[in-house]
């Protein structure tokens, strides 16, 4: 056992992965914009340069993309990924890599807006898909955990109710986009999915109301990790290395 508790040997430690939800500038090395970290404009070499190691800094919700990706080996081509937690983000997979845009900025599915002139979102704005359906604003704001809230939505108390009927059906609207946009797959991951199995038919249901071209909503998948695959997909490129040196 080591001093500091572990058993791991640091001369084999590959490297440091750093997920944050924020968008990243690679070739600035800079955090252009978090407004869940309320951060603008800082240097990741604040945090970087106090790590003896190679370090890989991703954006949060882009992590939790590949580890699906990564989880799903038979299965699609190309992959819409949306993390629903405290702040609502995603990914672009395409044959298994990143689309980011010309700014990075792909994926920033929570502040595509959902409601002309809605609620407040963390962004400034109003309206954005984040405001709706965060884990934040379904327990955070009423003050409980997310444990309470399902409890009371499970034996229909009305105030709660209305307020899970209402992200869902801004939800439907978000995942439509994302699919009339990209016409592929969507995954919902993040920690709010492992309540949502239960009301997967609801929101299937939202979904076949509004897309133009098909009655089907079997496109959209809950993950497979909603609580770790930040962790995993951070990591990847790492382990990635790992298998291809043995």
């Amino acid at each position: 056992m080591r001093a500091d508790g572990t058993r791991m040997d640091r001369k084999r430690l590959l490297g440091v992965g750093i997920a944050l939800p924020a968008v990243i500038d690679r070739e600035s090395k800079n955090i252009v914009l978090s407004p869940t970290l309320q951060l603008r404009d800082i240097n990741l070499q604040n945090l970087t340069r106090y790590l003896p190691y190679p370090c890989h800094v991703e954006n949060d919700a882009t992590s939790g993309g590949y580890a699906e990706w990564f989880a799903r080996t038979g299965g699609e081509h190309n992959m819409a990924y949306l993390s629903l937690e405290s702040g609502v983000g995603g990914a672009v997979l395409v044959n298994g890599d990143q689309y980011a845009g010309d700014n990075r900025r792909s994926g920033e599915f929570g502040h595509m807006c959902v409601e002309p002139g809605g609620l407040l979102c963390k962004c400034g704005k109003r309206g954005c898909l984040e405001a709706y359906c965060s884990t934040r604003r379904i327990s955070e704001d009423l003050g409980i955990t997310l444990e309470e809230f399902f409890a009371g939505v499970a034996v229909h108390a009305p105030a709660y109710e209305a307020l899970w009927d209402d992200a869902l059906q801004h939800l439907a609207i978000g995942v439509n986009n994302v699919r009339m946009a990209l016409d592929c797959d969507v995954v919902l991951g993040g920690y709010l999915t492992q309540y949502m199995e239960p009301y997967l038919p609801k929101l299937r249901e939202y979904l076949s109301a509004r897309n133009t071209f098909e009655y089907s909503s079997d496109y959209l998948h809950l993950c497979k990790y909603p609580k770790r695959a930040v962790v995993l997909g951070v990591a990847l490129p790492y382990i990635k290395q790992f298998l291809e040196y043995i």
